[in-house]
């Protein structure tokens, strides 16, 4: 099966290429729309049984909504796209609507049109049964919905295009396996070890702890196959029950975003089936590590050279993008940490999250890292996201970063060599104080919308002031 969808994929690819005088957008549409016709055509040809598809498209929580079809909708769909709300994209976590939002509430609710994306369409096998899954978006439409993050990721990924320019990148994703069931304040229980049925432990990278957990995670990675998701290193990481998957370079950055909303969802499902719980909260026990989610972004022209290359060291431009992370870092902050939960990865426990305006050379424990670039393949990690991080709008404001840098030919000041510990007070390390600095940025506005900008801000400040109209049982314990 997996073999099969690979050679899709691959076939898929080779029909997607295109020549210099066959780019405009109405050849590239019309391509598109044969690419998703033979694409749709071999599939069902190749799964003949399959009774179901579902339709997946990202909101600006990160989280997916759509739709279950029955399998015949799925070439029409391929044809003519599918309508829905647009202010899907607008819920808030819970999937509500939010105080303060106009969409949704005061426009009459329209539809949006969608578009599945090439490539999208595989299967995933967790459930009763065996099912097609495919992303959607409004990016391919004449007026797609500005309030999409994938659309946002497009809009910064043209900016680079504009100057002949293309990211390359790579998402890096812990995430943490608990026990299924909470214990009697509710509270999450560390998983316990599939073969020796003791609480795991937090012993990094330990081999033993990989093998303990193969069955959980080789299904994890069956599930990547299945969807065309190319994995790489797999590690035990500093928390009880915590590991990370990494991915490789991608020359696609919106399909490295889908997959790594892909991947999360995989690693959900997947723990369910083995009766388990997974979550990518960034700060789920406060004595263990958060998780991360680490992004390496290197650019490249139109020959494929690295425009981060130098001679001997990096290419000037290379320190400028970091300049230009360090000069946004403040606005960027609530991209990156997106909720409430978010800060306290920054501060509680055991943490390598960098909360410092830093940079350097193979060190962890600064905000933007240089690492060894073997055979010339010079690009930086940004190591502040979080795992709870939107992938799209998370690369978006750091390739917008990146790209003010190097415009402005921003000096990033001198390397940090040593291992810095203690947080940046000019930093916002709270929800409402991140959510300002973000709606001050003239930077971000500029390259990414400023109306994104005002809306994201009012939604995620909207989404706040809902979690705070809360009483918690530690508020009767103290105050009573």
């Amino acid at each position: 099966m997996t073999t099969q969808v690979n050679g899709l994929e691959n076939a898929c690819a080779r029909d997607h290429k295109t020549i210099d005088d066959q780019s405009s957008p109405k050849f590239m549409k019309a391509q598109q729309s044969q690419r998703l016709k033979r694409e749709v055509n071999q599939f069902l040809k190749a799964y003949p049984d399959l009774t179901q598809f579902e339709v997946l498209v990202t909101d600006i929580c990160g989280h997916y909504f759509g739709k279950r079809y029955p399998i015949d909708k799925l070439a029409s769909f391929a044809a003519e796209g599918l309508a829905m709300p647009a202010s899907m994209f607008t819920l808030s976590t819970l999937g509500e609507p939010l105080d303060g939002l106009y969409y949704g509430i005061d426009d009459g609710d329209p539809d949006a049109h969608f578009y599945l994306v090439p490539g999208s369409l595989c299967l995933n096998d967790w459930g009763r049964e065996a099912r097609a899954q495919v992303v959607a978006t409004t990016c391919d439409g004449d007026q797609p919905s500005w309030f999409e993050p994938r659309y946002v990721l497009q809009k910064v990924v043209d900016a680079y295009a504009a100057r002949h320019w293309r990211p390359m990148v790579a998402f890096e994703l812990e995430f943490y396996l608990f026990a299924a069931q909470r214990d009697a304040d509710d509270l999450l229980q560390i998983v316990r070890n599939p073969k020796t049925g003791r609480k795991d432990t937090a012993t990094v990278l330990s081999s033993a702890r990989i093998g303990d957990f193969e069955t959980v995670i080789d299904d994890i990675i069956h599930a990547c196959e299945m969807q065309n998701i190319d994995t790489g290193a797999i590690s035990a990481e500093l928390g009880p029950g915590q590991f990370e998957i990494n991915f490789n370079h991608h020359a696609d950055v919106l399909r490295a975003a889908d997959e790594t909303c892909l991947f999360k969802r995989i690693v959900v499902e997947i723990a369910k089936k083995h009766g388990m719980g997974a979550s990518f909260i960034a700060k789920p026990l406060l004595a263990f590590a958060g998780n991360g989610l680490h992004m390496h972004i290197s650019v490249v022209d139109d020959q494929g050279k690295n425009i981060f290359a130098g001679p001997r060291k990096g290419h000037a431009r290379l320190y400028h993008a970091i300049g230009g992370l360090l000069a946004t870092m403040p606005a960027a902050m609530s991209f990156w940490a997106p909720n409430i939960n978010s800060y306290r990865r920054y501060r509680g426990g055991t943490s390598c999250a960098p909360v410092s305006l830093t940079w350097g050379n193979e060190n962890r424990t600064v905000a933007f890292r240089i690492p060894h670039a073997k055979e010339g393949a010079w690009r930086v990690e940004n190591r502040v996201p979080g795992a709870d991080a939107n992938p799209y709008l998370a690369m978006a404001v750091t390739l917008a970063g990146m790209l003010h840098g190097i415009q402005n030919k921003l000096d990033p000041g001198e390397a940090t060599d040593q291992a810095v510990v203690g947080r940046d007070e000019s930093l916002p390390l709270d929800m409402r104080t991140a959510l300002a600095r973000t709606l001050d940025s003239v930077e971000l506005s500029d390259i990414m919308g400023r109306e994104f900008i005002e809306l994201y801000c009012r939604h995620r400040a909207a989404e706040t002031t809902a979690f705070e109209n809360h009483i918690n049982a530690r508020e009767y314990d103290w105050y009573l």
